[in-house]
């Protein structure tokens, strides 16, 4: 009884190293993959966020070796101080699907993966709601553009489509869309123009403007580089007449409203609705 036994001891042990010998051609379990076995196989510090949410936070400076991903190399490339800190935020089991990529620099800029109508995906900046990377128009004023009516006289369809007119309340100063160089500036029947080229095959124009200040012209020269934040003129009182502004992108006409749109997929309203669902507090 006592050989049986000591036999059978020594076979259950032989037994279990055998078992755990993989054999010819036969698959080994991978081991799991955490939200923190992922951060850190990319260089990055794992932290446990709120809503079943994960982060992954990097150091970046000079020395930063390349990121994995081409948008966080992209959003690290427009660091301005010597070092800043970029985090990664998504659901805690699925760290290749972000929802956040973050940007703590001399300004902490924060960027949404959000979802369109037709499932694909879209970075937003989440201060100016523009999709991310590219052209983000700004309002000229503070104020809503009044459509086009179908009977606007526009003498001609072309000009239909290619110009929106805006009504000012007083005489309010009037901003370019978006930042550039003045291409061209004067009077025409209209009134005072400024046109401007903003790169990316992107031009404005703006016509029927009042002078800026004191005097017969516009306040900017050809050669000019302006901002958004740039006084280009004055719109004229609303009982006066109507600035128009025209936009072409590839030599093309566009409808500042169709413009505008396309570049900011998700208003304000959207994006709280998005934060507050995926549980994301910026």
């Amino acid at each position: 009884m006592a050989g049986l036994i000591g036999c059978g001891f020594y076979f259950g042990w032989f037994s279990k190293l055998v078992n755990a010998i993989p054999l010819f051609n036969e698959e080994v379990a991978p081991a799991e993959i955490t939200w923190d076995s992922r951060c850190k196989s990319v260089g990055g510090t794992p932290f446990e966020l709120k809503d079943s949410l994960a982060q992954c936070s990097w150091i970046v400076n000079d020395s930063t070796p390349l990121f994995f991903n081409g948008f966080v190399r992209y959003v690290a490339s427009l660091r301005k101080s010597p070092v800043a800190k970029l985090h990664w935020v998504a659901k805690a089991c699925d760290f290749d699907n972000p929802i956040l990529v973050q940007l703590e620099d001399s300004l902490v800029y924060s960027y949404l993966r959000v979802p369109l109508k037709d499932s694909s995906k879209v970075w937003i900046d989440a201060r100016t709601g523009c999709a991310f990377p590219g052209l983000c128009p700004a309002r000229p004023l503070d104020w809503s553009n009044i459509d086009i009516s179908e009977n606007f006289d526009f003498e001609g369809q072309d000009k239909l489509l290619a110009a929106d007119a805006f009504y000012g309340l007083g005489e309010a100063p009037l901003h370019p869309i978006l930042p550039g160089v003045v291409l061209d500036a004067g009077r025409d029947s209209m009134g005072l123009y400024v046109e401007i080229d903003h790169g990316n095959n992107v031009f404005s124009k703006m016509s029927g403007m009042t002078p800026y200040a004191s005097g017969e012209g516009v306040s900017v020269k050809v050669g000019d580089t302006v901002t958004i934040e740039s006084w280009i003129g004055r719109i004229p009182p609303r009982d006066s007449a109507a600035c128009y502004l025209s936009i072409r992108r590839n030599g093309l006409f566009l409808r500042w409203t169709d413009f505008y749109a396309a570049a900011h997929p998700l208003d304000s309203v959207g994006i709280s609705n998005f934060l507050e669902r995926t549980g994301i507090r910026l």
